[in-house]
């Protein structure tokens, strides 16, 4: 597995470091669509010399070559995911978690016809079923 992640990071132009490496493999190994801070909380035991600067540094090298994406921010955490599989975003407004689901993505909409699309997003926002089922068990 190093080597294919070495071999991507390499590809999309990163040089690789450990603590670089051990970000993108945290996104391969947790699909929780974490923040820059627990990225570092998680990883710091393993990667003693890791800084909170080098997990934000390293994310918007990411973001910049393509690798992952926000797909959450509220006004003190940004959420990341990473590029990997086309999919929508479903954000519980309760508990905040995100949710990945299948969606077909086009290159055709009415009323963009002479456009050119270069990226498509979907986020869906409302209440999860596990916090609607706690909901409805007060």
């Amino acid at each position: 597995m190093l080597q294919e992640i070495v071999a991507q990071l390499e590809n999309s132009g990163i040089k690789p470091s450990v603590q670089r490496i051990k970000i993108f493999e945290y996104f391969l190994q947790n699909k929780n669509h974490p923040s820059a801070e627990s990225i570092y909380l998680e990883l710091k035991r393993e990667v003693p010399t890791l800084s909170k600067a080098t997990v934000y540094n390293t994310l918007g090298l990411f973001l910049e070559k393509g690798l992952v994406q926000i797909v959450a921010s509220d006004q003190y955490h940004a959420r990341y995911d990473l590029v990997e599989m086309k999919h929508g975003h479903f954000i519980c407004l309760s508990c905040k978690e995100v949710y990945d689901f299948p969606y077909q993505y086009t290159e055709k909409y009415s009323g963009l016809d002479e456009f050119e699309i270069q990226s498509e997003e979907i986020t869906i926002k409302g209440i999860c079923k596990s916090c609607l089922d706690n909901m409805n068990n007060i």
